[in-house]
């Protein structure tokens, strides 16, 4: 089965820059999981200056967040664009991390979560930072959690 979501489209890359998951391969992953709710993928091309480089989100705003209304809520996928210089790296972490599988995953369980869960703003944040990717999400309680994994270069590779 394929999921229908609505695609919002691809900024114009910045010279310098690229996408480190390809639409593809997210929706390979989608797949998988058998994520069947998403409302919209859009890619995006923001050359700000951080300490942590977002790379991919899921954000989904509480089914209960505007009070005296009610209606099913499907989370938003954001992929952001990082530098050449950093992206085979951040696609070497990836991979051997299987974060894409653990995001989509964490997207399946979203689906049949409690209303409880539901009612609650919900995101899953994926940076790199330090040589390392940093994961933050809420939890199963709807709380934000701690990052959840955070790698370095060094522990990583050995050395």
């Amino acid at each position: 089965m394929v999921l229908e979501y609505e695609f919002l489209g691809r900024d114009k890359l910045v010279k310098g820059f690229t996408y480190p998951i390809k639409r593809g391969d997210l929706d390979a992953a989608l797949e998988r999981a058998g994520v069947t709710e998403v409302e919209y993928v859009s890619y995006t091309c923001c050359t700000g200056k951080s300490d942590k480089k977002l790379i991919v989100d899921a954000y989904m705003t509480g089914e209960a967040f505007h009070p005296g209304s009610w209606h099913k809520k499907s989370p938003s996928i954001g992929v952001y664009a990082v530098k050449i210089v950093v992206s085979q790296r951040i696609k070497q972490l990836l991979a051997e991390q299987d974060v894409l599988d653990e995001f989509t995953r964490w997207l399946k369980e979203l689906e049949g979560a409690e209303n409880v869960r539901r009612d609650q703003r919900q995101y899953y944040k994926v940076f790199f930072a330090e040589d390392a990717l940093v994961i933050e999400h809420t939890q199963a309680t709807g709380g934000a959690r701690p990052p959840a994994r955070f790698m370095s270069c060094r522990e990583c590779s050995g050395r």
